[in-house]
């Protein structure tokens, strides 16, 4: 199974990785994040800019990037180092798929390329192929979400996710390209698939659901407890000593008439506890950064 703390582990890489975020962005359908022009080689540039007209949906960006990369002509006896990239094999055979380009050159570029499960999967890709049982599912499963999600069927979503299941070797891996795609299927086949009940993708749903109740209680305990705190050391406080009473008796007159302002200012300060105890709390225990986001305004706490 595709571990939470594995996840999370490999966020801080991606965050680290200006390549590996911009595929994973192309993953999420996020904006993808340039890096400055001045800082990239050209094969970079070409990379990136492939990445982006994919995203934006604009074939002209595409098309011009794509034909500066199609001047190369690398052969089995001398490959060029792009040749073996997988983002950037992956990114053009979507593109020219996505925009209707001559398969040709691309075709010629993976024949050559080492002979492996990725290799054998993008190949079986561009010849349309796309349900081979020697494919590897999470590529496809991306192939199919970015250029026609009309392709997956329940099925195929069922076969993917035994085999990423299956993989317990995948962040032991040296492949970022495999691992971001294992980790971007995954989650979407839980988003997506139509799963009997009882079955381990609605048990994970249940178990999520349930999780962040307990937590939001958690966090409510935790509000009361604070606030009960801060009342009773208020207490505390004035009845210390008869002076302290005394001067709080002295200016209870004023206390009454800006009433209001502290009430407001109370009320602005509980939200924002639960807020913060909310967030710890998923942080403590281990919850992923990017499921947690908008969990705590979507809930309505």
């Amino acid at each position: 199974m595709v571990s939470l703390k594995n996840k999370t582990d490999y966020s801080l890489r991606i965050k680290e990785s200006p390549k590996l975020s911009a595929f994973n962005n192309l993953l999420l359908n996020k904006a993808i994040v340039l890096p400055k022009k001045q800082d990239l080689n050209d094969s970079d540039e070409i990379y990136f800019g492939l990445v982006n007209a994919i995203h934006t949906k604009e074939k002209s960006t595409f098309e011009n990037y794509y034909n500066k990369k199609n001047k190369s002509h690398p052969s089995k006896e001398s490959p060029s180092p792009f040749v073996n990239d997988d983002f950037l094999i992956f990114c053009l055979i979507v593109g020219i798929s996505k925009y209707g380009l001559d398969k040709s050159w691309i075709k010629n570029i993976v024949s050559i390329r080492s002979r492996n499960a990725i290799t054998i999967t993008l190949e079986n890709i561009l010849n349309e192929n796309y349900y081979s049982k020697s494919n590897l599912s999470e590529i496809v499963l991306m192939y199919f979400q970015i250029n026609n999600p009309s392709l997956i069927t329940n099925d195929f979503l069922n076969n993917a996710f035994k085999s990423i299941n299956e993989n317990t070797a995948l962040f032991e891996s040296k492949s970022d390209f495999q691992i971001l795609c294992s980790i971007r299927a995954y989650d979407l086949i839980i988003e997506l698939k139509e799963a009997p009940d009882g079955s381990e993708i609605n048990l994970l749903k249940q178990f999520n659901s349930i999780f962040l109740k307990r937590i939001n209680l958690f966090s409510w305990f935790i509000q009361t407890t604070f606030l009960v705190a801060l009342l009773y050391s208020a207490i505390e406080l004035i009845s210390f000593t008869p002076a302290t009473k005394e001067f709080f008796d002295k200016i209870g007159s004023v206390l009454k008439l800006f009433g209001l302002v502290g009430l407001s200012q109370l009320g602005n300060l509980v939200p924002f506890i639960k807020r913060i105890s909310y967030k710890t709390l998923l942080r403590i225990f281990g919850y992923p950064k990017e499921l947690s986001k908008g969990l705590h305004k979507k809930e309505g706490k």
